[in-house]
């Protein structure tokens, strides 16, 4: 049953390039709570979007292909491109004017990595340019949106980076990876939204000897509602079973921590 409502809702164009897993994990969470099938369809898509955020569009999925082709052709103004791109979607359009910033206070910390994980990335990828690093390196990234992994890889592959974009759900598949720092930026509070603890989970499984994680300090309506005192109350106990906080710091409207894993 579950398998024939995936398909269902992966014919809307909405959420076509959606990971088959994520939609299936989501079904199972809401199949209790409802009878019908069309009301569980319409929570599972209410849930998805709810949780995951607004999703690129139809023409802003087509623009990044775009960009990415430009690219392809002609690699004269990478940075250029890459900044188009993160243009497309609210959370990188927020860090356009400090990812240079965040990119010294990480890497002061944690020093220049030779292997990057970063989790449901978006579009972050795209900031490469911003990270002052020698490449290539390995650059592990995961996320549910197969237009956006599909780019991912083809921008590595102009950066001669190694193609390690994956469609993955990491909520719900495992992480195997073993690097040097790994970015989960404001992805936490989507996993505590889809299930209580899924949160801690997602960190104990991770390894990676330095995370970083972010929270946004304003609500996609634009909002503040006391969100850094209230992430800080709920998620640094949550930070802090398995991992120190090295570093916590505010640009913008985003609030960051630097981890470091305790020795067992």
């Amino acid at each position: 049953m579950l398998e024939e409502l995936v398909e269902k809702i992966k014919s809307s164009s909405k959420y076509r390039e959606i990971s088959e897993r994520t939609i299936l994990e989501i079904a199972r969470i809401e199949l209790p709570k409802h009878k019908s099938e069309k009301n569980l369809i319409k929570a599972v898509k209410n849930r998805l979007h709810q949780t995951y955020g607004a999703f690129l569009s139809k023409e802003e999925s087509q623009k990044l292909r775009e960009l990415v082709s430009i690219l392809e052709k002609d690699r004269s103004d990478i940075k250029g491109i890459a900044k188009m791109i993160l243009q497309l979607h609210q959370s990188t359009r927020e860090r356009i004017d400090i990812y240079g910033e965040l990119y010294r206070e990480i890497f002061d910390t944690v020093s220049k990595p030779s292997s990057i994980l970063d989790l449901a990335c978006g579009l972050n990828p795209f900031s490469i340019p911003w990270m002052n690093i020698e490449g290539p390196i390995n650059y592990y990234a995961y996320d549910i949106d197969a237009v956006v992994i599909e780019s991912i890889n083809k921008f590595l592959a102009i950066l001669s980076y190694p193609q390690l974009a994956r469609v993955k759900d990491v909520l719900f598949e495992e992480v195997e990876e073993c690097v040097d720092v790994c970015f989960i930026f404001k992805f936490l509070p989507t996993a505590e939204r889809i299930k209580r603890g899924l949160s801690v989970k997602l960190l104990e499984t991770i390894r990676s000897k330095f995370i970083v994680v972010s929270f946004p300090l304003k609500s996609l309506s634009g909002k503040e509602k006391g969100m850094s005192d209230n992430y800080g109350r709920l998620f640094e106990p949550i930070l802090q079973r398995g991992h120190y906080i090295v570093k916590r710091f505010i640009l913008i409207n985003e609030m960051f921590y630097i981890l470091i894993k305790r020795e067992k």
